[in-house]
């Protein structure tokens, strides 16, 4: 492994990596259709130049999921590299551009340079540098970019009926270890029904948001006595109101209130099951119960999803990031959600690693260290070959 390591290592250049960064991260890839065709483009366009054959899946209108497939020689296996274009918007409190990367010291700032534009570089940087290596490949390396995973994972959701892959990295923040399970997420929108009258005379309706309030206590007090149990890497479930809208003129008693609640599912949970003991615990818990319901279920990336530590991605790549990092990287789950359990379902044992600290997630002033974004490129290029063809010759 260690001449391997120096052999590839030769072929990554950080000057690359921010190259390809600073390119990404320009192209403000949310909520525009014209934005994440130009991202598409430019990854595909890329990774033809790396030698690649590259595909475009169309999942909706004018969104597409891009394939750049690395291909081997046959009698290897083959390794996906999964990460998503888009982005959540900059927000305020930035202290530069967010949409134009800049560099203090170590650091490189820019919306998405961790979540997920600076694993995708990583991974691009990867790929590039296996192909200029001389380094034989077996097995296929097949990166797939998605759309939307910030939103509803609409890409990740749609890939292809017969998409094949032995393993997968989820290139998600990491911050030097490997994390095996993660959280979903599951948002239930709760409609309460009133009665319209004139506010000078509330007993002539019902109120909407009045109920709305009780129902959510119920939901919080559920909350803190109920969601103690634990997974033992990915933590407990948790439930919030997020967002709440009723009424429609200060001077009227308000005939309908809606609720948004994010509730975060621990591996293990099931999205039905959930839904019904949110109904169970609103159903006769005061007077007024049965004018609440929930009306809908808004679209989110997806159920939580966990891998077995002894499974053999988990193994290749736990020894690789030790390898790179010079020390043994602990096993974590992630709070949010990500696109691993989508691989996870179509039977591809899947993990998740990436360069950055999670923490800095949809914050400004987002930033990821060079250090780790080289580290990133070494572990996604080395696992690639040791997946793709152990032991690992030259050409």
């Amino acid at each position: 492994m260690e001449d391997v390591l120096s052999i590839v290592k030769k072929h990554i250049d950080p000057g690359r990596i921010i190259e390809l960064l600073s390119d990404m991260v320009e192209i403000p890839s949310f909520n525009s259709p014209e934005n994440e065709i130009k991202m598409a483009k430019y990854i595909g366009d890329t990774m033809t130049k790396a030698g690649c054959d590259v595909e475009f899946q169309e999942v909706d209108s004018e969104r597409y999921n891009v394939f750049a497939r690395l291909k081997g020689k046959g009698g290897g296996k083959s390794l996906i590299l999964n990460t998503h274009m888009d982005v959540v918007p900059p927000g305020d409190g930035w202290s530069s551009d967010p949409f134009k990367l800049s560099r203090k010291d170590d650091n490189l700032y820019g919306r998405g340079v961790m979540d997920a534009k600076g694993p995708l570089a990583a991974m691009m940087a990867a790929i590039e540098a296996i192909a200029d290596s001389n380094l034989e490949i077996r097995g296929d390396i097949v990166l797939i970019v998605v759309v939307d995973e910030e939103v509803a994972s609409l890409g990740a959701r749609n890939l292809p009926r017969d998409l094949q892959g032995d393993f997968a990295i989820i290139g998600e923040a990491t911050n030097g270890n490997l994390a095996i399970a993660h959280r979903g997420s599951l948002r239930p929108v709760l409609v309460s029904e009133g009665i319209s009258a004139h506010s000078s005379t509330p007993n002539l309706g019902r109120n909407a948001i009045n109920i709305m309030c009780k129902a959510l206590i119920r939901l919080e007090e559920y909350s803190n006595q109920y969601l103690q149990k634990e997974h033992y890497l990915a933590g407990s479930p948790t439930l919030s109101a997020t967002i709440i809208q009723g009424g429609n003129k200060e001077s009227m008693v308000p005939d309908r209130c809606e609720a948004i609640i994010d509730r975060r599912l621990i591996p293990g949970e099931k999205k039905d099951e959930v839904l019904k003991e949110i109904e169970n615990v609103i159903t006769n818990s005061f007077d007024e119960a049965n004018y609440v319901a929930i009306d809908r279920v808004i679209p989110t990336t997806g159920g939580p999803s966990e891998i077995m530590p002894d499974s053999p991605i988990v193994k290749i790549t736990r020894s690789i990031i030790q390898k790179v990092y010079n020390k043994k990287p602990e096993l974590v789950g992630l709070t949010a959600n990500c696109d691993m359990s989508h691989f996870i379902k179509r039977g591809i044992p899947s993990v998740i690693y990436g360069p950055g600290d999670f923490k800095f997630a949809h914050k400004a002033d987002e930033h990821v260290s060079i250090t780790e974004l080289m580290n990133s490129t070494l572990v996604y290029a080395l696992s690639a070959l040791k997946v793709s063809n152990s032991p690992v010759t030259l050409k």
